[in-house]
C-alpha cells in the first residue's frame, strides 16, 4: 500500500547518507567542543543561550563584556547608538531639511523659524544665561539648599535621616512636575474617549470638562476629587461591563499611575515632609540657613512663573492655545523647551515630511535615553547662533565624581562637544575640585597650528574666573570620543543579573 500519510520518510542508503544525524555519537565523535558553557556570573536561558544569538556567536556573546540581553546592556546599545543625536538636531535646525517650500509654508517651518530666533545670541552673557535656563528646567534639584542636603546626606547620616530625604525628594519631584502630570493625564483622556463607546463618550466628556488642566503646581484638591470621585471610578465601571481589556485598560492603568503621583505632589503634602525632614535632629545640627526661607525659595522654583514672560516664542506660544492650554504661563525658561518637544512632536507625525520622520524618532529616543535611570549624568543639548554662527553643543556633567583624596572638597567632571559652523568640531574635558581644574581641550586640525595661543587664552578664562589649574593641554582633535569613554563608571553595572523579558 502507497505511504500517503507520508509518515515516514524511508531512505534506503542508509549506510551512506550525507545528512548527519545530530543524535548519532558516530557524527560527533570529531567535535568535542563544549557548546552551551555555563557562566555562573549570568543567570541565562534554561539551555545556556542569549535570545537573539545563534550560531557560532553565541559562546562569545555569554561571555562578552556586556549583556545586549539585559536592561543594563540594552541602556549601554542605546547610548552608543544615541550619539548622533546632536547631529540629528543640527541637520533639522540648521540645514535644509525643514526649510523646503512645502514645509517652510506649514506651522513645522513656522515652529523652526521660532526656535532659531529664541537661539539668537547677541553677547556671551546671553548664552550664559540661556544654557542656565536650560539648566534649570532639565536639573530639578539644585540651588543652595539642595547643595547643603547632598553634604548632610554624604556625612555619614542616619537611616532615618536619609528616608526622609528621600520621601521629601519624591514629594518635591511630584509637586513640581504637577503642570506635566496634568498634560499626560489631559493627553490619556482625549485618547480614551475616542476609544470609548458611543453611549459612553458623553458623560466621559462632561466628567473630564470637570478637571482644571491649568491648575497651578500643589493645587490638586479639585482635581483629585474629579479623579478619584469620578473619572476613575467611571472607567472601572466601564471596563467591568464591557469586558474590554485591551487599550482602554492599558490607558487606564497609565491615568492611575499618573494621578497618584498627581495627588502625591500637594502643597499641602510637601509641607509635612519637608517639616519631618527639618525636624530631624541630625539635619537641625547640620543644615546651615534658614528653614522658612529655604522652603519659600523651593516652592518658588517649582512654580510654573519662575522668569518674567517673554517675546518671541512665547508670543507664539499664547496665539497657539489649542496645543498649549497653559500657553500664558509659558516663560523663558520653559519656552526653548516646549517648542523643541513640539516640534519632535510634528515631525515624528510626518509633518515635516515623511522622508525626515526616522530622524525624529531617532532624536526623542535620544531625548528619552538621557531620562534613564541608569545615566548617573546630567545632559544638555544646547544649541544657539552666535555672530551669524550657527553652534551646536553638547554636555554631559557628573556633579559628584568619584574624589582622588577623601579630604577634597566636591569634584565636578565635564564633557563638552561643540560644533561651531564656520570653525570645525572640539571637545572638552573638564574636571574641578576646590578651585582647581585639569582641562584637555581638543581643536579642530585647522587650529592645531594655534596650539600655544589658545593655551594662553584658556588659561587667562580660568584665571579670570577664579580657578586655578594643573594641568591644561591644547591637542588635535582626531576622532569623536564616546561618554561612556569619559565617563567610564557608566560601565560599571554591566555584569548585571539578566531581567529583560
Amino acid at each position: 500500500m502507497a505511504n500517503i500519510l507520508q509518515v515516514t520518510t524511508p531512505n534506503l542508503n542508509t549506510d551512506n547518507r550525507n545528512i548527519l544525524n545530530p543524535q548519532d555519537p558516530r557524527g560527533n565523535a570529531a567535535n568535542q567542543a563544549v557548546h552551551n558553557p555555563t557562566d555562573p556570573t549570568r543567570v541565562v536561558r534554561a539551555d545556556g543561550q542569549q535570545e537573539g544569538h545563534t550560531g557560532s556567536n553565541t559562546q562569545d556573546a555569554l561571555f562578552s563584556p556586556i549583556n545586549y540581553e539585559s536592561n543594563y546592556g540594552a541602556f549601554i546599545k542605546g547610548l552608543g547608538e544615541s550619539g548622533q543625536l546632536a547631529a540629528i538636531l543640527e541637520n533639522i535646525l540648521f540645514s535644509d531639511v525643514t526649510k523646503t517650500k512645502d514645509i517652510k509654508q506649514n506651522e513645522v517651518g513656522s515652529l523652526v523659524e521660532k526656535l532659531l530666533l529664541s537661539m539668537k545670541m547677541d553677547s556671551p552673557e546671553e548664552i550664559v544665561d540661556f544654557f542656565e535656563n536650560q539648566q534649570e528646567i532639565q536639573a530639578k534639584f539644585t540651588g543652595q539648599f539642595f547643595n547643603q542636603l547632598r553634604s548632610i546626606l554624604s556625612q555619614n547620616s542616619s537611616n532615618r535621616l536619609q528616608e526622609l530625604a528621600m520621601r521629601f525628594l519624591k514629594g518635591y519631584n511630584n509637586f513640581s512636575s504637577g503642570a506635566h502630570l496634568l498634560q499626560q493625564m489631559r493627553s490619556l483622556t482625549s485618547d480614551i474617549g475616542q476609544l470609548l463607546y458611543r453611549a459612553y463618550r458623553e458623560e466621559f466628556q462632561e466628567i473630564t470638562q470637570g478637571m482644571n488642566w491649568a491648575a497651578e503646581n500643589g493645587d490638586t484638591q479639585q482635581n483629585a476629587a474629579v479623579l478619584n470621585g469620578r473619572l476613575i471610578p467611571f472607567l472601572a465601571s466601564y471596563i467591568s461591563a464591557t469586558h474590554d481589556y485591551g487599550p482602554i485598560r492599558e490607558a487606564t492603568m497609565l491615568l492611575i499611575f499618573h494621578a497618584v503621583r498627581y495627588q502625591n505632589g500637594s502643597e499641602e503634602s510637601l509641607h509635612k515632609l519637608f517639616e519631618e525632614m527639618t525636624s530631624n535632629k541630625g539635619f537641625a545640627r547640620l543644615f546651615k540657613g534658614d528653614v522658612d526661607e529655604s522652603l519659600k525659595e523651593l516652592l518658588h522654583m517649582a512654580s510654573r512663573q519662575v522668569q518674567r514672560p517673554t517675546e518671541g516664542i512665547s508670543t507664539w506660544l499664547i496665539a497657539n492655545k489649542e496645543d498649549f492650554p497653559q500657553a500664558e504661563n509659558k516663560s523663558a525658561i520653559s519656552d526653548f523647551a516646549d517648542g523643541m518637544a513640539n516640534l519632535m512632536l510634528k515631525g515624528a507625525n510626518g509633518q515635516a515630511g515623511l522622508e525626515n520622520v526616522q530622524q525624529f524618532y531617532a532624536m526623542i529616543n535620544g531625548m528619552l535615553l538621557n531620562e534613564s535611570v541608569y545615566l548617573p549624568l546630567l545632559h544638555f543639548v544646547i544649541p544657539f547662533q552666535y555672530e551669524e554662527n550657527n553652534v551646536m553643543s553638547e554636555m554631559w556633567v557628573d556633579p559628584d565624581a568619584k574624589r582622588d583624596n577623601e579630604d577634597g572638597g566636591r569634584k565636578i567632571k565635564l564633557f563638552l562637544k561643540f560644533d561651531i559652523q564656520s570653525l570645525g568640531k572640539f571637545e572638552l574635558l573638564m574636571i574641578m575640585q576646590d578651585r582647581e581644574t585639569r582641562l584637555q581641550l581638543l581643536v579642530p586640525p585647522q587650529l592645531a597650528k594655534d596650539e600655544k595661543k589658545i593655551h594662553t587664552e584658556v588659561a587667562d578664562i580660568l584665571k579670570r574666573n577664579g580657578f586655578r589649574f594643573s594641568q591644561l593641554l591644547v591637542r588635535e582633535r582626531v576622532r569623536d570620543r564616546r561618554v561612556d569613554e569619559v565617563f567610564p563608571e557608566i560601565r560599571e553595572k554591566e555584569r548585571t543579573i539578566n531581567v529583560r523579558i
